[in-house]
């Protein structure tokens, strides 16, 4: 399909050669040009007029009594000359006034056409759709060429998107069986009878540090896969519904802090994908289980289109400029790969939500607007 839409292109770049084409400049003179030919001649009677009125007719009246010896006629003729050419001079810039106002907005308009299709074409490209928009012909030189510069750009952004999702994809699976076998292979070390304990902690620091690798992997694919919009299946879901499903697993997580809910009894569907919508929560869950105090609480709240997450905590704000980048970390105490927050702003992104953050009286707390 690719191969066939670009010999569509060159041959349409090839037919644009032999086109005729313009600069735009030259084309735009010569339409105003012709529009101010047509308006003078449109406004040569009123020049007849003017000049039977002012000039012949006074001249002719002095030239006859001159020929005839009569006495010259009592006006002043200096007087309706000059009026005269300053009436000529006015409506010569009144109409030349016109034709450029009817050259802005009418013949512009029709020249830079082709323009406007072309950027209401790039407005709608997205490199994660894969197709190259078809821009439209154009007779001018300058919106030929432009064309022909945005489809060479925007076919080798695409080329090097889909290579680098390629390249994320398979390095995100091919990196998960070597961790997934050195991991099990820590796991046969472990079971040793003759194991002394300081072998037991190295193992136990490397098995770890691979479960961290995991993880790390895991979360990199997760973003790779909602930036290139994989997660297609939306369906109507019930954000409480959803809460109350997860509980259980989100209380494992917890690590002894007890998690309350404030659900509105009013139900809230959105649209949105299920998988993607639980590893938000999760990821909001954790987040407040490692920025939490000893015994503290989680509160979960739901009303009207907004869900909240709250949790107690001992420490500072966090920094809302760098919060949802990636890797970060308010300090190496914190455990986590620094991903948790990066992915839950990846998936409101992805289905156009919005997410906040607030720091009061030692809470920290996260607002979701569906």
């Amino acid at each position: 399909m690719q191969r066939l839409y670009q010999k569509r292109i060159r041959n349409r770049v090839s037919m644009d050669g032999n086109m005729k084409r313009r600069r735009l400049l030259n084309r735009a003179l010569t339409q105003f040009i012709i529009c101010v030919v047509i308006l003078l001649a449109l406004a040569t009677p009123v020049f007849y007029w003017l000049t039977e009125h002012y000039y012949a007719e006074d001249m002719i009246e002095v030239i006859g009594a001159a020929q005839s010896g009569q006495p010259l006629p009592a006006f002043d003729l200096e007087e309706y000359i000059v009026q005269g050419i300053m009436i000529q001079f006015i409506l010569i810039i009144v109409l030349l006034g016109i034709a450029i106002v009817f050259t802005a907005h009418f013949i512009a308009r029709r020249i830079w056409k082709p323009f406007d299709e072309t950027l209401k074409q790039i407005e709608g490209f997205r490199l994660e759709d894969g197709k190259l928009p078809v821009l439209p012909d154009s007779n001018v030189e300058e919106f030929s060429r432009l064309n022909r510069t945005l489809h060479t750009l925007m076919a080798n952004s695409l080329k090097s998107y889909r290579t680098q999702k390629e390249f994320t994809e398979n390095a995100s699976h091919e990196l998960q069986t070597p961790l997934a076998v050195f991991q099990s292979r820590l796991d046969n070390l472990l079971q040793l009878p003759d194991l002394t304990q300081p072998m037991a902690e190295t193992i136990q620091g490397l098995y770890q540090i691979s479960g961290r690798l995991s993880r790390l992997n895991r979360n990199l694919l997760l973003l790779a896969k909602i930036d290139n919009r994989q997660y297609e299946k939306i369906e109507t879901v019930d954000v409480a519904a959803v809460v109350n499903d997860l509980l259980p697993f989100l209380e494992s997580l917890a690590q002894g802090i007890s998690i309350r809910r404030n659900l509105d009894a009013c139900p809230l569907k959105v649209r949105a994908n299920r998988v993607l919508l639980e590893s938000l929560l999760n990821n909001l869950v954790v987040n407040a289980v490692r920025h939490n105090r000893p015994n503290g609480e989680i509160l979960l709240t739901l009303k009207g289109r907004q869900l909240k997450v709250t949790n107690t905590s001992d420490g500072e704000a966090l920094n809302e400029r760098l919060m949802f980048n990636r890797f970060y970390r308010p300090s190496e105490r914190t455990p986590g790969n620094g991903l948790g927050l990066s992915i839950v702003k990846a998936i409101c992104d992805y289905h156009g939500w919005t997410v906040s953050y607030d720091y009061k009286e030692k809470k920290h707390t996260f607002t979701l607007q569906f």
